[in-house]
């Protein structure tokens, strides 16, 4: 068991991008923290905030470390995109902190809201991430065959373009694919396509794509 901490350590899922997704209870813990932690895009969320603030990027070991320190006199409040249990960094300080000494606030995943916004149900779904992440084409189209539902977190490098030529590359042209972009934004945009029309589309940045099998989903 981890030693105990004065100050717990509270992870907030900040929702999908938009402060109005985020919930009462961590809108309150942002408000009443001495130590506001995430990345720079989150922070700027937080501008107004008098919390001393520390930019979580590549430097995340090391960081956790000093969250543990600072939470011995101070109230740390940890940002995550989205909802904490959902491909967060919350478990790497819920490891190493011990989940004693956290409060874990959920949100709204980007991936809710995806299902949300083209009406379908997220409950028989399958979720992958390819961001940041390399040499996960092969596992993501086993799980296309397998799952009539698919939603993938993509960025720039495992864009839908390489997605859309995999899956044509493997005979799974027949495929439906929603590309959600900037999700509860202003520039929100939800578009569908067949797999073949999404090769000559150019979409950037993060982004959640569903990808349905119709004639098997509901």
């Amino acid at each position: 068991m981890a030693k105990k901490l004065v100050n717990k350590i509270i992870i907030v899922g900040c929702g999908p991008g938009s402060k109005k997704f985020m919930t009462g209870q961590a809108s309150q813990y942002i408000k009443d923290a001495d130590v506001l932690v995430g990345s720079r895009r989150l922070l700027s969320l937080f501008q107004n905030s008098e919390a001393v603030k520390y930019t979580l990027n590549r430097n995340y070991k090391q960081l956790i470390t000093r969250i543990i320190s600072l939470s011995k006199n101070k109230s740390v409040v940890v940002l995550v995109s989205g909802d904490p249990g959902f491909f967060s960094y919350a478990k790497l300080i819920v490891d190493k902190a011990g989940i004693e000494n956290c409060v874990v606030v959920p949100g709204v995943s980007s991936v809710q809201l995806a299902f949300a916004r083209i009406g379908k149900t997220w409950n028989d779904a399958c979720f992958m991430s390819l961001h940041g992440r390399t040499g996960r084409l092969a596992a993501l189209i086993r799980r296309v065959r397998e799952h009539e539902k698919v939603a993938v977190l993509t960025d720039n490098s495992n864009n839908v373009k390489l997605i859309a030529r995999k899956l044509l590359d493997e005979g799974l042209k027949e495929r439906k694919i929603y590309v959600c972009e900037n999700l509860s934004l202003d520039k929100e945009r939800i578009r569908e396509f067949d797999v073949t029309s999404l090769l000559r589309v150019q979409v950037k940045g993060l982004n959640v794509i569903i990808i349905l099998d119709e004639e098997s989903s509901e």
